[in-house]
């Protein structure tokens, strides 16, 4: 699948509209996106970090494409998910990284990272899993 439709798959789902974010590179086994900061994402107006719901629900997105790229009708189930916030999440892009970790029949697990400038320095890094339907 080329990343053109899955992008345009992804503009199609409101949430993923709201969170702002365009699918980088895809395989079948991983997937990469980019979300642009918007004043929206803040959780802290003080000093202008992203809401930690906003980085994992970003998260979850990535891990739902890695999982389940060509969902023109509906994407991949959430049932479970683990995040675990390691840093500040500061104004300016924020990247995701989904590798697929098992895919079986009715289950999916998939472990995700987020980071700004530096890739060695994560921001977020979570475990999901999707019902696979």
């Amino acid at each position: 699948m080329d990343l053109e439709t899955v992008n345009a798959n992804a503009s199609r789902v409101p949430f993923f509209r709201f969170l702002n974010f365009e699918v980088q590179s895809l395989d079948s086994l991983h997937a990469e996106a980019e979300m642009t900061f918007e004043e929206r994402h803040i959780g802290n107006p003080v000093m202008d970090h992203y809401h930690g719901g906003i980085i994992a629900s970003f998260m979850e997105a990535t891990a739902a494409i890695a999982v389940h790229p060509d969902f023109s009708e509906a994407p991949a189930k959430p049932i479970n998910l683990t995040v675990d916030y390691l840093r500040p999440g500061v104004k300016g892009p924020l990247f995701a990284r989904a590798n697929v970790t098992r895919k079986g029949k009715r289950i999916a697990s998939v472990s995700v990272i987020t980071w700004q400038t530096d890739r060695d320095k994560p921001v977020a890094e979570g475990l999901y899993h999707f019902l696979l339907v």
